[in-house]
């Protein structure tokens, strides 16, 4: 069994990215490598979001199940 934390990324970073590949032309591997980012099947389901809803579709969400007050 795997052990290890999951590498998160801002908002910045998965916007820089994205754009750097879809507007500015860049390859993806280039566009992964310039802004740290690791893993490409996360990499191309941003990309996929941010084709279909926009930059609103790469604000981080809060997970899991709702605190109790």
């Amino acid at each position: 069994m795997a052990t290890g934390s999951r590498k998160t990324y801002s908002y910045e970073t998965k916007l820089a990215s994205v754009r750097a590949h879809l507007e500015e032309g860049k390859t993806a591997v280039e566009a992964m490598e310039e802004n740290g980012v690791l893993s490409k099947s996360a990499y191309f389901r941003w990309c996929a979001e941010y084709v279909s809803n926009g930059a609103d579709a790469l604000v981080p969400r809060h997970r899991g199940r709702p605190r109790r007050d």
